[in-house]
């Protein structure tokens, strides 16, 4: 049989291609497709499912040809050859299995030539109208596996208890409305881990399906031949969350525990939540996503192309986005022209948060979107709806900026108020997904405790901090070798109205402080301590050992540091001794910089410093008489 050959699409009609696959009654037979064409005007004519799915191998434990691109099966294209991967071919045989018409579906891996750098390109832009326009989406998961068929009949089952006790939620006591639902549906371990596999499953760590499951119309998950809704799915992963929220203030509750430490786990499927929740579930009258908050949570995905890290997201921006793919970019060229666009088009510097120094090929003011990152910008630790600013550094001056002719420097405008002199050994944050998988069973299950009570031991690298801070203050105390740690409520912060034991606690914490929220639907309320009753605040039990989640937030991927001035605060785990803080017109954070022998600086990264976050090292300076800051 003759290999197939693409036809040129006519880009001037928005062609995209469509494709049949035929019926019958044996698992086994051929694959025989029929692929056509078809004008993004003529859709309405024409019902169609898209099809999500990862290219590779859908869930650990498969042979190790799942995940081989050269591994390929035979399939009828118009009569013709084509090659399919592994997952695609079972994918294939489990639809034509449960599909009852011929409606045709639209794959990306046949109806894209992928070959074509121009065709990517184009239909790249029109992916969003596809799974828009859809009849449906089928999202494949997988074959069957051990547990799949009860986990998505007990995904139902929860959702219709939630839905159907609702209003229970918005009661006073929320816990107990939560625990309700949870009774009411059962605790059984093997049920909540068999969802917790299927929820696991590696399409929900892909870039690209965010995008193709918020847009559709509407989903279905299939695994094998068993079926669930995503409204469902969505419905279950409300319940996890908010049971895995409130555990942190309810400590009393064991009842759920199962199901909290299921939560912990599944922070691929967590994050498709808070996107599906910010998108608006499936009205799509919910307010536009920002792309930067859509490429934060895209971020922490896979991608086989890095571009697609940015490509992926502009789907998922209401109204569209100017920019345009190019497959013939490099990763770093891509990123670069993202930075300057946004930074121009909003006309600010907040896509600098995003920005931690690598050793890519990448100018270091723009984002490296192929480096996942599980932290989050300090402003993140605020309320990201666009009304609450936590910080001020730059006295809410506009930002001032240009670019060079090549895109390859930015220069800012701004001083330098100080330089590290002794950075803090990092930290390893443990993903509690880790801590879940090494002792669920023999620890969790037996004891009835959640990952939220488990301490992690910073060990040596807290103790490092400590003796920095004590030594910080012993020499601002005349050399008082005596000086301990509870003594620092004696010295006197340099640069804010703290002692030194409050100063160091609120910058463990940078100065936030999580408070609940009257409307028992929405999320904590994230305040800045020295600006309101600017009371005592402890974010480590130095004791126990205890850490507060304001601190986990704030400190992971960061380190703390002391400058040569003595102002304290927290970096970028790539900060060094000698590194230079700035502040900039325009940046409501102050950033980390390393100079470099040219004159110009890399871009470290954002940073917290106890006393410059409102504005302080801009007090006395008119714009004359700051300097530029060229970043490469």
């Amino acid at each position: 049989m003759a290999a197939f050959e693409y036809e040129e699409l006519d880009e001037k009609l928005s062609e995209i291609r469509l494709v049949r696959l035929c019926l019958t009654d044996v698992f086994t037979d051929d694959i025989e497709l029929e692929l056509f064409r078809i004008s993004l005007s003529d859709l309405n004519h024409e019902p169609y499912v898209p099809l999500s799915y990862t290219w590779g191998t859908p869930y650990l434990g498969l042979p190790p040809d799942w995940d081989d691109p050269k591994q390929t099966r035979t399939v009828s294209l118009n009569g013709k050859s084509f090659q399919i991967r592994l997952n695609l071919e079972s994918a294939l045989r489990h639809i034509r299995g449960v599909k009852k018409n011929d409606v045709p579906l639209w794959i990306d891996a046949i109806c894209i030539d992928q070959m074509n750098i121009p065709e990517r390109n184009s239909q790249v832009l029109l992916m969003r109208q596809i799974y828009e326009g859809g009849s449906y989406t089928i999202i494949w998961l997988g074959p069957a596996q051990e547990g799949s068929k009860l986990a998505l009949y007990k995904i139902e089952e929860v959702a219709n208890a939630r839905r159907e006790r609702f209003f229970d939620l918005l009661a006073k006591d929320r816990m107990a409305g939560l625990v309700s639902i949870i009774e009411a549906v059962g605790t059984d371990s093997q049920c909540w881990l068999a969802i917790r596999q299927v929820l696991s499953c590696c399409w929900w760590s892909r870039a690209w399906v965010f995008q193709e499951a918020v847009v559709s119309s509407h989903a279905v998950l299939l695994c094998g031949f068993d079926a669930a809704s995503i409204c469902d799915v969505m419905e279950t992963l409300m319940l996890m969350s908010d049971m895995a929220t409130e555990q942190a203030d309810n400590a009393s509750y064991i009842t759920g525990n199962v199901i909290i430490n299921q939560a912990w786990v599944l922070e691929n499927a967590m994050s498709l939540l808070s996107l599906w929740r910010a998108y608006g579930d499936t009205s799509h009258d919910a307010p536009a996503v920002d792309l930067r908050d859509a490429l934060f949570f895209i971020r922490r995905l896979d991608a086989t192309n890095a571009r697609d890290k940015i490509y992926a997201a502009l789907g998922l921006v209401k109204g569209g986005s100017a920019i345009v793919p190019d497959y013939s970019l490099s990763v770093g060229e891509v990123y670069r022209s993202f930075a300057r666009q946004y930074i121009e088009e909003h006309n600010t510097l907040d896509l600098l948060e995003e920005c931690s120094l690598t050793a890519d090929d990448i100018v270091s003011w723009a984002p490296n979107y192929s480096r996942k990152i599980y932290g989050h910008t300090l402003e993140k630790n605020g309320e990201r709806d666009g009304s609450v600013r936590l910080y001020n550094a730059s006295r809410g001056k506009p930002a001032k900026f240009s670019f060079s002719d090549d895109s390859k420097t930015l220069t800012l405008v701004g001083c330098y108020p100080d330089t590290i002199a002794a950075a803090g050994t990092k930290w390893e944050f443990v993903n509690p997904r880790n801590v879940v998988d090494a002792m669920y069973k023999k620890q969790f299950l037996a004891s009835g405790r959640s990952p939220s009570e488990i301490n992690v031991t910073l060990g040596p690298t807290l103790a490092h901090w400590k003796e920095l801070i004590v030594t910080y203050g012993r020499e601002w105390d005349r050399g008082n070798l005596d000086l301990s740690y509870e003594s620092l409520t004696q010295i006197r912060y340099l640069h804010a109205n703290d002692d030194l034991k409050s100063a160091f606690d609120k910058t463990l914490c940078a100065d936030v402080k999580w408070i609940s929220n009257p409307d028992p639907m929405k999320s904590a309320q994230h305040v800045r301590l020295s600006t309101g009753e600017n009371v005592a605040f402890e974010p480590i039990n130095w004791e126990t050992g205890e850490m507060k989640k304001e601190f986990k937030f704030a400190m992971k991927e960061r380190i703390f540091f002391i400058t040569r001035g003595g102002y304290i605060g927290l970096a970028p785990e790539a900060a060094e001794e000698g590194d230079v803080v700035c502040v900039v017109l325009g940046g409501q954070v102050p950033y980390l910089i390393r100079p470099k022998k040219n004159g110009h600086y890399l871009f470290v990264g954002e940073c917290y410093v106890h006393g410059l976050m409102d504005g302080q090292a801009l007090q006395g300076y008119d714009e004359g008489s700051l300097e530029e800051i060229i970043l490469d």
